[in-house]
């Protein structure tokens, strides 16, 4: 993923699977938000940590841009277990 315009946010909401491999495996997440928001989960270290939590709520701070596809992505710097 290629962010454009990153900019630093503070997002709650839930861990949702977003994207699986040929072997039927989770490879990404997305946070669900309040407002019904969907945010791609870049698989940094943080963000791959992330793939443990499904289904939890956490608040996530990091930049905000959107990929080439014009998907909104976080890159998650660190987060908190709600």
């Amino acid at each position: 993923m290629a962010p454009k315009k990153a900019k630093p946010a503070i997002l709650t909401g839930i861990i949702i699977p977003a994207d699986w491999n040929e072997r039927h495996e989770l490879i990404a997440a997305a946070l669900a938000t309040a407002d019904e928001k969907e945010y791609r989960i870049v698989n940094n270290r943080k963000g791959k940590e992330l793939l443990n939590l499904l289904h939890r709520q956490v608040e996530v701070t990091g930049p905000l841009a959107k990929d080439e596809n014009g998907r909104e992505i976080v890159t998650v710097k660190g987060y908190i277990i709600k």
